[in-house]
């Protein structure tokens, strides 16, 4: 018992740090993100702080067990480079014991994944296409520049302009095309500008001197209009916020689901804690080291083996989105493999006698 706790112990403090390092690089990579948004006006400063906190809420599925595989391996790595490894062996603790106190500690960060996966992605993710494309909808044209193309992609919003006038604060020779509730907005203005509206108001757009091109995408309403004046509220389209997505959808609502897509986040969300389980028990193996040769003497093999199981991943769940493969194997085979992978390395040292025999 005291043995397990010890071993615990010295896994679960790089696990922390690990975790802790690995957040804050992806939030820092996602604060950079947004804040390019949020500079160029199509994105409040706010809502950066929320989108960037979803995100990095959303990703802790993944940067769990690549924490945990990596504690796994740097914490053995020390115990073998210190010799606390052979002094263990010589009292009669096998490895077989300590894959069992790594189990343990895998197991408890593998429901925590399964938490995340199963429950708090969907809902982080439905909030951040919301957050995206209520933000998107308000273009801050004080901080457009001109012969830029401008993209709100969640709301479906592109702006155009050749010259900016900053003494009147107009835009001239403006381009806009928007997509909202099946129709395509496509207007060719002289000038454009933002009046001062009610805070608690959708904003608009004011348009003087152009054409309204607007495209019908069911094929019944297609409309033409040459205007002095023309205003254009830039709220998010109502079709945009209610659409369904796999990403956002619950888990519930994908049992049973026969659509590719849906096929591949439920099988993603439903791997993620065997992952867990395989990574931790897999970082065993792959610490053993000779005595004095380093801690971080496994730390590079270890980092290819997970990338290549993480692409592999990753084409796996393409290729049942694509309808290359269907439910079976569906994302399972890098996880067999893994796992294989796991038992042949557990097994080695009973096996290479015998191989050499």
């Amino acid at each position: 018992m005291i043995i397990n706790r010890y071993l615990i112990r010295e896994l679960a403090m790089p696990l922390v740090t690990v975790t802790a390092i690995l957040t804050v690089i992806f939030m820092s990579y996602n604060a950079v993100r947004y804040t390019s948004d949020a500079a160029a006006g199509l994105l409040p400063a706010d809502t950066v702080i929320y989108l960037t906190l979803l995100r990095s809420l959303i990703a802790i599925e993944v940067l769990l067990p690549v924490a945990l595989y990596l504690s796994v391996v740097l914490g053995m790595g020390r115990l073998y480079s210190d010799n606390e490894m052979v002094v263990l062996q010589a009292t009669g603790i096998s490895e077989l014991r300590v894959v069992r106190s790594v189990l343990w500690l895998s197991l408890a960060v593998a429901i925590v994944v399964a938490s995340l996966s199963l429950a708090v992605r969907p809902w982080a993710y439905q909030q951040s296409y919301f957050l995206k494309a209520e933000a998107e909808a308000d273009f801050n044209l004080d901080k457009l520049e001109a012969s830029q193309f401008y993209s709100a992609e969640e709301s479906g919003t592109v702006i155009f302009v050749e010259r900016i006038n900053k003494r009147e604060k107009r835009l001239e020779q403006v381009y806009f095309f928007r997509i909202k509730n099946r129709k395509v907005d496509i207007i060719n203005a002289r000038q454009a500008w933002q009046p001062v509206t009610d805070p608690y108001k959708s904003p608009e757009l004011q348009f003087l001197d152009g054409t309204l091109y607007q495209v019908d995408l069911d094929g019944t309403l297609d409309l033409t209009l040459k205007f002095g004046e023309l205003s254009v509220l830039l709220k998010p389209d109502d079709e945009y916020l209610e659409r369904y997505r796999s990403k956002s959808a619950g888990t519930r609502e994908l049992v049973g689901s026969s659509d590719p897509d849906d096929m591949a986040e439920l099988q993603w969300r439903l791997t993620t804690p065997v992952t867990t389980l395989l990574l931790g028990i897999l970082g065993v193996p792959l610490s053993r080291s000779a005595p004095r040769s380093g801690r971080y003497s496994k730390t590079i093999v270890a980092a290819l083996v997970f990338a290549l199981f993480y692409g592999l991943n990753v084409v796996a769940k393409t290729w049942v989105e694509q309808g290359v493969v269907g439910v079976i194997p569906g994302v399972w085979w890098p996880h067999v493999l893994l796992g294989l992978l796991v038992i042949v390395l557990l097994l080695w040292p009973a096996l290479r006698p015998r191989i050499r025999s």
